[in-house]
């Protein structure tokens, strides 16, 4: 069962070291697609929770007052929308804190970028398209259904993200599909160009094998698929093994990229390391 809390906030633009804006903004708290590969999870607001992720969601019930008055203090150039939090999730249905912010930014004419892997941002074209949304982030994956069940089981449907992602380009959107996180021996990475010939660019994140969240969820697929544990033990424990395992990923990616004329860029965590990814802007 979803806890909803109603909460109010003292600020809702937050500055932000991620390359896609100034400021990022988060109406939600949690997210109930609760996918097990999330490095929210691990960050400390989450785990003094003591609730397990994607069981709760706070909604900032103040955030579009705050927005308002913000922009006239702050003046933002670009802001970034769902850094710790899915902005289209369930719940923005009956609170449309995202809708109203959207408002509030356009009327502003500030621009901003949105990371998603929502379908029903699809219902947002009418505001999506008044010039101020520079590029959606819209995260898709490609793995059989008995993997998804383990990894991402209260997200959409794989099918229904690609289809909003041909909306919102038919829209004139700019939209780069994600792909996150790609697991190796799990992740389809056949034909992996093909179903979005529209986008300027397509992305990749491979899995970080060093969050202790990231390593619970290969134990899990590790139980489905014993075959693969000794795999993902030499992932997690021989450098060596890592990055040949990437390097392959990597040459394929790029024989695709040839022969689909389109360009792309990959964010690989080196072993050992956390998190560094930088985007384009």
């Amino acid at each position: 069962m979803l806890e909803i809390n109603k909460v109010t906030i003292n600020r809702i633009l937050n500055p932000t070291s991620i390359d896609l804006g100034e400021y990022v903004i988060n109406p939600y708290v949690g997210c109930e697609f609760a996918c097990t590969y999330c490095y929210v999870r691990s960050n400390k607001a989450a785990t003094r929770r003591k609730m397990p992720w994607g069981s709760y969601v706070d909604i900032r019930v103040n955030a579009p007052d705050l927005l308002e008055k913000e922009i006239s203090e702050k003046h933002p150039g670009t802001v970034l929308l769902g850094s710790t939090t899915e902005c289209f999730q369930p719940v923005e249905k009956e609170f449309r804190l995202t809708w109203k912010m959207l408002e509030i930014l356009n009327r502003h004419k500030v621009s901003y970028v949105i990371l998603t892997r929502s379908p029903y941002i699809a219902e947002y074209i009418p505001l999506l398209n008044q010039g101020f949304c520079k590029r959606i982030y819209f995260t898709v994956n490609k793995v059989s259904n008995t993997f998804k069940q383990l990894i991402e089981p209260k997200s959409p449907p794989l099918d229904s993200r690609n289809d909003a992602i041909h909306k919102l380009l038919d829209a004139g959107i700019s939209v780069i599909p994600y792909y996150s996180p790609v697991i190796p021996w799990v992740t389809d990475v056949r034909d992996l160009f093909s179903p979005f010939t529209k986008a300027e660019r397509i992305e990749f994140e491979y899995l970080n094998f060093n969050l202790h969240n990231a390593q619970d969820m290969v134990r899990h697929i590790s139980v489905a698929e014993p075959a693969l544990g000794i795999k993902f033990t030499g992932m997690l424990s021989e450098n060596n093994y890592h990055e040949q395992t990437w390097d392959t990923l990597d040459e394929e990616i790029a024989r695709q990229s040839r022969e689909a004329n389109k360009k792309y860029k990959i964010y690989r965590h080196p072993y050992g390391e956390f998190f560094q990814n930088t985007y384009f802007s």
